[in-house]
């Protein structure tokens, strides 16, 4: 990437995050970056451009993080869980992405909430598999509404949402038993869901950075 738009890309991501989509003026942008107003023209057309670009960014290294945790193996389950620990540690160490991308993204317009909603499709990916788990588990087809992987994503996206409103970003890796739970429970029913949330393994890793 050119170092100037990167340069730019992430002074919008911390005046996003910091102080909102309102106040992520194009001057303010340029000041950050320390660019000039031309360079900054060769690259987005206006404040909304650029917004929608380092929201695509945003979106990208999480999508990026997700897939690469959950290609690690194992158990649907146990990828689903370092899809979910991976990128709720990834939210609390990055609250200025966290605000731009679950809080500044509803305030700037129709096209970034198109955006936003394609990026929650994206994440049913992780869900989708869900329905083979449930056959395997419980051996017999469950009749799981279709709908179901997005409903999962848009109550995680709501409860992270929350969390970021409330300036709560730091707690999000301690819900991980919980969104574990929400998200196998319909798929392989409570009982084997509670089992599965609280079966971690391995430390989170919040916990091992910590320890090392």
């Amino acid at each position: 990437m050119n170092s100037q738009r990167s340069r730019l890309l992430n002074a919008a991501i911390l005046i996003a995050g910091a102080e909102g989509y309102a106040g992520m003026t194009v001057s303010a942008v340029i000041a950050k970056a320390g660019v000039s107003r031309k360079t900054f023209y060769e690259f987005f057309s206006d404040r909304e451009d650029i917004f929608l670009a380092a929201f695509d960014l945003v979106v990208e290294r999480a999508l990026s993080g997700a897939r690469a945790a959950y290609g690690e193996g194992g158990s649907w389950p146990e990828r689903l869980r370092r899809v979910l620990e991976v990128g709720l540690d990834a939210l609390a160490a990055h609250p200025h992405e966290a605000r731009m991308g679950f809080v500044e993204v509803l305030a700037a317009g129709p096209r970034a909430l198109q955006r936003r909603d394609a990026a929650m499709r994206e994440f049913t990916e992780f869900l989708s598999p869900g329905y083979d788990a449930a056959v395997a588990d419980q051996g017999r087809p469950a009749p799981i509404p279709p709908l179901m992987p997005e409903a999962i994503v848009g109550a995680v996206f709501e409860v992270v949402y929350a969390r970021v409103l409330q300036e709560r970003t730091a707690e999000l890796p301690e819900l991980l038993e919980q969104l574990m739970y929400c998200a196998l429970a319909p798929f392989l029913g409570p009982a084997a869901a509670a089992e599965q949330a609280s079966a971690g393994g391995a430390a989170p890793v919040a916990q091992r950075r910590r320890s090392a």
